[in-house]
């Protein structure tokens, strides 16, 4: 099968490139590393990797994954100072996040595409003794090769969708191998515990840990953006809503809920951080249409700053959200109405005790959304319809504001520790 898998996946891939090619055009960031993706290392980057002693490789995909990643690799080197680590991820986003917040010790890389060839390229120059993966990336060729070199491999913060678990034990003989190679499987709920047993069966390999996101660290250095709201807001009172990881259509509906809050609330501020930042000239746009007023994080040359104070900050920079989530009053986390779905992740502001507001459509969050329910932490928003009520109520009533943040980060202190947990299984291998 891998080897049919390994005739097909080109194929497909040629199919894909058009595609391909301007997905990674529009994200943006692109750096001559990025020919890693297609196994291409320069010579500094060889000689350093070679240079190694038996590394561990830990393995994210994204910004997401990428934060919590770091976390990760932040308490393992302080267990363990001496442990030369590679980090490696798929995106531009999540690469430039992993610059800016990697301990300066760990190598940093993309993960080349899972051709076997670049796989196999990529181990020869690494030599890991244990290739710990994020959450779902899940590739034959990256997965056995290692395993078939001696590698020990990891699954953590791991989670399963039922869709992914339905199709995985479809194609159980294709699939079951490859998980058969991990040594240890820390997946987030029971849940997701469930699912792999579907395609695994009943295995001792596969340990419940929770979700490391509970146990992400702001990064103190950065995080005060008091500075840049001054700047763009102006001096005075305000109370601040920060829009995270905002998709289309989420931001129309929150910049409508805004120009009617502001009637009643002048001292309301807005700051947009859409989840692609490629995607400001559209969020603009947006802006543009329902004349408001607005500065760019980031200004683009040529363009010229409109003077303070303005209505919104639009943050069109990656790696910027936790940092406004902790200087902002009420988060909305994005990919949740509008016609979205999926969800992000609600609790980043819940770390820094903000009151959260989402939408109902947080399938990739159901085990996180269901403890902020029972606690009361966040507000689940039913429909399009009603953030406006939610706001307006949230602003109206300081008390009831306060009383939210406190239960959210409450919240996020009673489910901490599964990295600790999570690094006590990785030490028994």
């Amino acid at each position: 099968m891998l080897l049919i898998y390994n005739l097909v996946f080109p194929i497909l891939f040629l199919l894909y490139l058009p595609y391909y090619l301007l997905h990674i055009y529009r994200r943006g960031g692109l750096t001559a590393d990025y020919w890693q993706r297609f196994g291409f290392f320069s010579a500094n980057r060889k000689a350093q990797l070679r240079a190694l002693q038996q590394p561990v490789w830990i393995h994210a995909v994204s910004v997401g994954e990428t934060v919590a990643a770091i976390t990760f690799i932040k308490a393992w080197l302080k267990r363990h100072p001496e442990e030369q680590l590679v980090f490696s991820c798929g995106t531009s986003t999540g690469f430039a996040t992993a610059a800016q917040k990697l301990p300066p010790q760990v190598v940093r890389i993309y993960c080349p595409i899972d051709f076997f060839w670049a796989t196999r390229h990529a181990l020869r120059l690494i030599r890991p003794r244990m290739l710990v993966i994020f959450e779902v990336e899940i590739w034959p060729n990256l997965v056995l090769q290692a395993y078939r070199r001696g590698c020990r491999v990891a699954l953590v913060n791991g989670r399963m969708s039922d869709q992914s678990s339905h199709g995985y034990a479809r194609w159980k003989f294709i699939f079951r191998p490859i998980f058969q190679a991990f040594s240890c499987l820390c997946v987030q709920t029971p849940e997701d515990a469930g699912r792999l047993q579907r395609v695994m069966g009943p295995d001792q390999r596969i340990k419940i840990c929770g979700t490391m996101k509970f146990d992400q660290v702001p990064d103190c250095e950065s995080a005060d953006k008091h500075r840049e709201l001054d700047q763009c807001f102006g001096p005075g009172p305000r109370v601040v809503l920060v829009a995270g990881s905002t998709h289309p259509g989420e931001e129309e509906l929150v910049c409508d809920c805004y120009q009617t809050l502001k009637r009643d609330y002048p001292e309301l501020k807005l700051v947009l951080v859409p989840r692609h930042q490629e995607r400001a000239a559209e969020v603009e746009a947006v802006l543009r249409a329902r004349q408001l007023t607005w500065r760019l994080l980031r200004p683009v040359p040529g363009q010229d700053v409109m003077p303070s104070p303005v209505d919104v900050l639009l943050v069109n920079t990656t790696g910027e959200l936790m940092n406004f989530y902790a200087a902002g009053d009420i988060a909305y986390v994005g990919k949740s109405l509008a016609g979205q779905t999926g969800g992000h992740n609600m609790i980043e502001p819940a770390i820094f005790g903000k009151a959260i507001i989402y939408g109902a459509n947080v399938q990739n969050f159901r085990a996180v959304a269901a403890l902020f329910r029972q606690d009361q932490a966040a507000v689940e928003l039913a429909s399009d319809e009603a953030m406006l009520p939610q706001l307006r109520r949230l602003l109206a009533e300081p008390e009831t504001r306060s009383a939210l943040g406190r239960r959210a980060r409450q919240l996020v202190d009673k489910y901490r520790g599964c990295i600790d947990q999570t690094l006590d299984y990785l030490a028994e291998l």
